[in-house]
């Protein structure tokens, strides 16, 4: 297993990603900003064609959903017992910025299309290792560490609990089970712990010697 990645809190270097993407890989600026806005992961988002991103709200049942109905299903059949429900499709608001966006860079596109084609052609979304390289060397491009599609996901989760402060709204704008699981996914952990440390009653600051 490689190294976690982490959600990026330098407002300017998210910025120079951004700006990066947008010169030099629009597709990859696209499909970043998607997972920024909305959270998904990029195998929820990788076969996306332009009909699906048309409506108000983007609506996917997540992979993740369908590995577990399959599990549940398989798991009831053995024990003979009724499946557990798995969760509904999540659904998120696309943002008005993130709309712009996409309706600029959809406009040219028919609605079978999608979004972020192989370079093989025949309308085929690019397959997931591709974009990981893609994503790989625009990190070493820009020397950010510990940088993937997973620290683009985690930085939007990141950012809805810095500004709501509230782990659980963050924990169900991600469908997280529990608030740890939420904090431990976007390495808040550590941070709360240092924070803790740094206003707990300090005893010795009146102290006189």
């Amino acid at each position: 297993m490689g190294k976690t990645t982490q959600p990026i809190k330098d407002l300017d270097q998210e910025l120079t990603l951004y700006d990066y993407l947008y010169d030099t890989d629009k597709m990859l600026y696209i499909l970043v900003i998607l997972i920024r806005y909305t959270g998904y992961r990029v195998g929820d988002l990788r076969c996306l064609k332009k009909r699906d991103v048309m409506q108000e709200y983007l609506e996917i049942t997540e992979n993740k959903t369908k590995y577990l109905k399959d599990k549940y299903e398989r798991q009831a059949y053995e024990k003979d017992i009724r499946p557990k429900k798995p969760k509904p499709p999540r659904k998120v608001l696309i943002h008005p910025t993130l709309r712009k966006e996409i309706d600029e860079y959809t406009k040219d596109m028919k609605t079978w299309q999608v979004l972020f084609p192989s370079s093989r052609g025949r309308n085929t979304p690019m397959s997931y290792p591709q974009l990981n390289r893609r994503m790989k060397k625009v990190g070493e491009i820009l020397n950010i560490k510990d940088f993937g599609f997973h620290a683009i996901r985690k930085t939007c989760f990141y950012n809805v609990y810095k500004e709501s402060e509230r782990i659980e709204e963050v924990q169900h704008f991600a469908g997280h089970k529990s608030p740890v699981t939420t904090s431990q996914y976007i390495g808040l952990t550590q941070e709360v712990n240092d924070n803790l440390v740094k206003d707990m009653v300090d005893p010795l600051k009146k102290f006189k010697r």
